[in-house]
């Protein structure tokens, strides 16, 4: 799996920390590394989450 850098440019851009999203959305900090990493693909409704707390449609975010 490819890195997932579009992810991390646009948590990056909200400013704030894989902790923070961690929280928001549920999971814990090590699980947001790894979907950025590409080591974990999120289900939909993960990135449905995900998604809706950066403010970035799902396809802008996971391409493929």
């Amino acid at each position: 799996m490819a890195a997932n850098n579009r992810l991390k440019a646009a948590r990056v851009l909200k400013g704030m920390t894989q902790l923070q999203l961690a929280e928001l959305v549920g999971l814990k900090e090590i699980e947001i590394s790894r979907v950025e990493t590409g080591r974990c693909e999120p289900h939909r409704q993960l990135k449905e989450r995900i998604s809706e707390v950066l403010g970035k449609p799902t396809f802008e975010l996971f391409v493929g």
